[in-house]
């Protein structure tokens, strides 16, 4: 049968309008809002403490782009609650119900979650980014390697990329798990506990999530030998992020909502 413009118009509507509410129901969830605040505030706390420490001459810091980034593997920490608290808000007073409502094609919503959750935490990695650039290159830090406008872009942007794609992982594996408490447990044992041993033990961690983020901002000297290049990391942790946003597509489409 030939879908008229009409037709498809509509379909382009309806989708919209999904977006639309997908993204301000983001926007509005407590729990999202103080998550974004507390990951800011312990940015904060951070980047000082990074200072610090390099004020103090500790730490492996040996540019000032390496310091307002050393934050970023701690801070993802808030972004993995961020998907995991936008996934299964869903599913604490049968809001799920309400989307299928309006929007039953399930891999549509899906999708649409996905991105509406994307651009929300967009904004959230790049304010938590930012300050620890901005903050490492106003401190008072004596550092072999200045600020260099490009490589600071490059690495700011990888940085910020690294942290969206991490909260759409977390997001797809707490809608297959539907549960806050079991999805964030798994995750954070995994970026904090078994990803870093492994990345210390085993040579295949290079091709592991967190291992490969890694390249996406640290810069070329801070690399370690299982960390990939920032192309190679980036395309790498993208083929996750989809792996996982497809296997949630299809659990969420075949089970009971």
């Amino acid at each position: 049968m030939t879908v008229t413009s009409g037709q498809a118009r509509s379909r382009r509507e309806i989708v919209m309008d999904a977006f639309r509410a997908e993204f301000v129901k983001l926007l509005t969830l407590p729990a999202l809002c103080l998550t974004a605040l507390g990951t800011w505030g312990a940015a904060l706390v951070l980047d000082a403490a990074f200072v610090a420490a390099a004020k103090q001459g500790r730490g492996d810091a040996t540019s000032a782009l390496d310091l307002g980034l050393a934050s970023t593997g701690y801070l993802q920490a808030g972004f993995i609650v961020l998907g995991v608290l936008a996934a299964t808000s869903e599913y604490g007073g049968g809001q799920i119900r309400t989307s299928l409502t309006s929007m039953p094609r399930r891999i549509e919503l899906q999708l649409v979650k996905a991105l509406a959750l994307a651009l929300a935490a967009v904004p959230v990695a790049a304010v938590t980014v930012a300050a620890g650039v901005v903050i490492a290159q106003l401190a008072p830090v004596d550092l072999t390697a200045p600020m260099d406008g490009r490589r600071t872009a490059q690495a700011a942007a990888g940085a910020i990329a690294y942290l969206v794609l991490t909260t759409l992982i977390a997001s797809s594996l707490a809608t297959v798990a539907r549960r806050s408490l079991p999805a964030v447990a798994v995750l954070l044992g995994y970026y904090f506990i078994v990803g870093p041993y492994v990345r210390d033990h085993m040579g295949y961690a290079a091709y592991l999530p967190d291992t490969a983020g890694r390249g996406m901002w640290l810069s070329a000297g801070a690399e370690t030998s299982t960390s990939l290049g920032r192309w190679e990391g980036s395309l790498l942790v993208l083929a996750w992020t989809l792996v996982a946003l497809a296997t949630a597509a299809v659990v969420f489409e075949r089970r009971d909502a």
